[in-house]
């Protein structure tokens, strides 16, 4: 009956003892492979005779001159060559992916990025790295930090107006929002190009998002500060839907500047005089930046534009 092939983990080979083996092979000589790899004589002799004793069969023929394979020997060494190339190939991969020039990120952005200073900036880092693939998710920037603790996300853009942000989690200023009144067209407060200020705009009827955005939580807070509480008319999950509602009529709103570029002939905006109409954006990252995948690591570079870690000091 014929005996089953062990594999080479099973007949106790590594990869040292066959890189051993090439190295003798190629140099004909015992003596250089040692030198070569780096062993003495007497271990890379004994790896190569324990090697042909668990294998069954010589694998080299030792002479005066040197060594040279056997028929058994050079079947393997056939078969090294390849190997060797595919672990070569492999490990070059993976040294790629630890310098970041591959890999993937997981990244979860609120509405403002997303609609404002994100595209160009992640199609600029796209361009420059293409073998990173970049996973974006709109999110609302309280679950961004929450999937940033938890290891849900690499990184996260947020709003940096946002209390108690977990203590786990490192908060770098990234951009600013400039945000401006959005009014029907004809409405009174149109009428003047002077700007608005928060009490004139939370007395009128208000066009919102959903509670859970950051945004929606600010003008409330700002309300609650004036003794009086926002006139909510309507809450929809966008910006765009928003500047539909206040086209229609419906109300007024406050929205980013960066998400009105193309707001249409419907509405006109004006600017608010308030110091929270400049409102920061952040970037989320957890604290142990060193365990940071290296890709997220260079998006996180990119988008600061400057190191990363931040080192604080």
């Amino acid at each position: 009956m014929p005996r089953t092939p062990l594999s080479w983990s099973a007949l106790g080979l590594d990869l040292v003892t066959l890189r051993v083996f090439k190295a003798a092979v190629e140099e004909r000589s015992l003596a250089r492979a040692a030198e070569r790899e780096h062993l003495a004589l007497s271990a890379l002799s004994r790896r190569i005779a324990e090697m042909e004793a668990r294998l069954g069969t010589a694998l080299l023929r030792r002479h005066d001159r040197g060594v040279e394979p056997t028929a058994a020997g050079a079947v393997l060494l056939r078969h090294l060559g390849p190997l060797f190339d595919l672990l070569d190939r492999a490990f070059a991969d993976v040294e790629a992916f630890a310098a970041g020039a591959r890999g993937h990120v997981r990244l979860h952005a609120n509405i403002s990025a997303v609609a404002g200073f994100l595209p160009g900036a992640l199609a600029g880092f796209l361009t420059a790295n293409p073998g990173i693939e970049v996973s974006l998710e709109e999110r609302w920037t309280s679950d961004i930090l929450h999937a940033v603790r938890i290891g849900a996300a690499d990184l996260g853009l947020g709003s940096g107006t946002v209390r108690d942000a977990p203590a786990e989690l490192h908060l770098i200023p990234w951009r600013e929002d400039r945000l401006v009144a959005v009014l029907p067209r004809g409405h009174p407060l149109a009428r003047h190009a002077a700007p608005l200020r928060f009490a004139a705009l939370a007395a009128e009827p208000f066009v919102g998002l959903s509670a859970a955005s950051a945004l929606q939580q600010l003008y409330r807070r700002e309300a609650e500060a004036l003794g009086t509480a926002l006139r909510e008319r309507i809450g929809v999950a966008s910006f765009d839907g928003v500047r539909r509602m206040v086209e229609a009529g419906l109300g007024v709103a406050i929205l980013p500047d960066t998400a009105l570029r193309d707001a249409g002939p419907g509405v006109v905006l004006r600017p608010i005089e308030e110091p929270w109409a400049h409102r920061p954006l952040t970037l989320c990252v957890r604290r142990d930046t060193e365990a940071l995948p290296a890709a997220a690591r260079l998006l996180a570079a990119h988008l600061l534009g400057r190191e990363f870690p931040i080192r604080e000091g």
